[in-house]
């Protein structure tokens, strides 16, 4: 173990154990389902076409009547506008001169040190942002963009009201796998996708999942006989995240929060397809650059420059990212009024 001054006694010498780091929880659970698929487009916005397919029974008729006549789909256009979310830093003299290294009881800061950590910083800070906007196309249904820079309501625009399924959870005779079969049957009706979806899961607060858990008819499923998962005896699964399955749904608790702020409102879950095709998508359009104007976006970007006086370094990011719900109507919003 390395040696270092004192800063009580400046004749003495103390011990320089390792650095304390104080890193805030990374969370990612939507990104980790896979629920988003992502696109890259080369423009700031984006036009979804939807198609309303028309199938009809065929009624019979007498031979010679007027036949039977086909509609033509119905077509809608909707428009969206792609926020941009930029991030900039700087490495100014002031960030080296005099400055110790991170971790080191003796060594010199260095501009390469300070880069990486800025970069890292930064990076999370757009992955952070990309989980929350995610968050929150599933829970509110609109654009992610706090500062109303862009504004979008997809059940308004699409014409839908959110399906909400009141579990009610304060009452012991609530048959809870009725409302789980309620919340599948309608997704599997209204997606719409040409497909059937397998693979559901409710990502719930951790005060909706811990109401579940504890309910009668969840406890007396749970009683008589073991299996892989205990909720009256063990935690469900290690990690931030506890999972339940119940009723041919996993339940997912998250604690996801940013700024105090919950990802997952509280008394909340929503149910959710996996793996439902074109049904969310991410779209990331090219940074405001003229090096990059109409190519395909990425995720993030960073750029660098040296300052022409070498006065410092600056660091410019920026992410240009929208979440649609392309079919609104396959999440469904679970709660507990007591």
């Amino acid at each position: 173990m390395a040696t270092t001054r004192s800063f009580e006694n400046v004749f003495q010498l103390q011990d320089y154990t390792p650095e304390l780091l104080s890193i805030p929880n990374q969370w990612g659970l939507i990104n980790e389902l896979g629920i988003f698929s992502s696109e890259s487009v080369s423009q700031h916005s984006v036009t979804v076409e939807a198609t309303t397919g028309t199938l009809g029974i065929v009624g019979d008729r007498v031979r010679g009547e007027r036949n039977n006549v086909s509609k033509d789909d119905l077509r809608t256009l909707y428009s969206y506008a792609i926020p941009h979310f930029p991030l900039d830093d700087a490495i100014t003299p002031q960030d080296l001169q005099g400055k110790r290294a991170y971790g080191s009881p003796d060594m010199a800061e260095t501009e390469a040190a300070v880069m990486a950590r800025k970069l890292e910083r930064i990076r999370k800070s757009h992955a952070a942002t990309l989980e929350a906007a995610r968050c929150y196309a599933l829970t509110n249904g609109q654009i992610y963009a706090p500062n109303a820079t862009v504004a979008g309501n997809y059940y308004t625009d699409f014409g839908i009201t959110r399906k909400e399924i009141d579990f009610v959870l304060g009452t012991a005779g609530t048959e809870i796998v009725e409302k789980i079969e309620e919340g599948i049957a309608h997704i599997q009706d209204n997606i719409l996708t040409g497909e059937v979806v397998n693979e559901m899961v409710a990502i719930c607060s951790p005060t909706f999942f811990a109401k579940l858990i504890k309910h009668a008819k969840v406890v007396n499923a749970y009683t008589y006989y073991a299996s892989t998962q205990e909720p009256l005896r063990k935690r469900l699964g290690t990690g931030l995240h506890r999972r339940f399955e119940h009723g041919g749904i996993t339940f997912i608790e998250y604690r996801g929060s940013y700024n105090s702020s919950a990802l997952i409102p509280s008394g909340d879950a929503y149910l959710i397809p996996v793996g439902a095709g074109d049904t969310f998508v991410s779209y990331f359009s090219p940074a405001n650059k003229m090096s990059h104007v109409n190519t395909l976006g990425e995720e993030a970007y960073a750029f660098t420059y040296r300052d022409p006086r070498d006065e410092g370094v600056v660091i410019q990011t920026e992410s240009n990212q929208i979440h649609l719900l392309r079919r609104p109507n396959a999440v469904v919003r679970l709660y507990s009024s007591n």
